[in-house]
């Protein structure tokens, strides 16, 4: 296999196309996100007919809102890698400049971001998928936590 060497420069099509594949993982995180957030969504509504303890109300809501973050990273990871993909396909060289435009007329870029390289464009979008990964990670965690509370509480 050959090793990249420091000179050699992936082409932006290039770059586009491994953001897209790598921000597709992000459904993957919102397949894992989606039930455990639904189970908090429905312990929390069972827990108005009886009486929970603070403690796991507040673990709950904590997964609840941790699981709609992740829900608004993993559209925004969705809309980005169908943006990468557009962005790596056609013959035509990406015109950033008129992509930028309309996102700033829908409001979804600040204009001071407009015109960036597809590298920093990449690794701005990465880090959505981080912070998607993270709060699932965030609900998986305090699951875990108040599991362990409960069946210390129980022995």
């Amino acid at each position: 296999m050959e090793a990249l060497s420091p000179t050699k420069k992936a082409s932006p099509r290039d770059v586009a196309a491994a953001a897209a594949d790598l921000l597709d993982q992000g459904a993957i995180i919102d397949r894992l996100s989606r039930p455990i957030t639904i189970a908090a969504l429905i312990g929390l509504m069972v827990g108005l007919g009886i009486e929970l303890g603070a403690l796991l109300v507040a673990g709950l809501m904590l997964v609840t809102l941790a699981g709609l973050a992740e829900t608004y990273l993993a559209l925004r990871t969705g809309f980005d890698a169908a943006l990468f993909r557009r962005l790596s396909t056609g013959n035509d060289v990406p015109d950033h400049g008129k992509l930028d435009a309309a996102l700033a007329e829908l409001g979804l870029i600040a204009e001071n971001t407009a015109n960036r390289a597809i590298e920093q464009r990449a690794l701005g979008a990465r880090r959505l998928l981080v912070l998607q990964g993270s709060a699932l990670v965030l609900q998986i965690a305090v699951v875990l936590l108040a599991t362990a509370l409960a069946q210390a509480h129980a022995n």
